[in-house]
């Protein structure tokens, strides 16, 4: 009798060895969880649901300049794509 897995069964696995993998550094993840969360109050994110939506545009913005900026630093490093 086969037991079959869940379709997200590899995914969970991988996601349970990062929570793990410690690096030396405590950077934050800015990428899972926001930069305006954790720099604006909580009271903001739990209100108007409008007010909501136009802070996580802004952002999902701010994230993808964020990225583009790491990108830039190893721009030199060839061998990190």
């Amino acid at each position: 009798m086969d037991i079959k897995q869940s379709l997200t069964y590899m995914n969970d696995t991988y996601e349970n060895i990062d929570k793990y993998t410690h690096t030396g550094f405590n950077n934050y993840n800015y990428y899972q969880d926001g930069i305006l969360r954790k720099c604006m109050p909580k009271v903001l994110f739990k209100g108007n649901s409008i007010l909501v939506t136009f802070l996580q545009l802004i952002d999902l913005k701010l994230i993808l300049i964020m990225k583009y900026i790491d990108r830039l630093k190893r721009f030199k490093y060839i061998s990190w794509y």
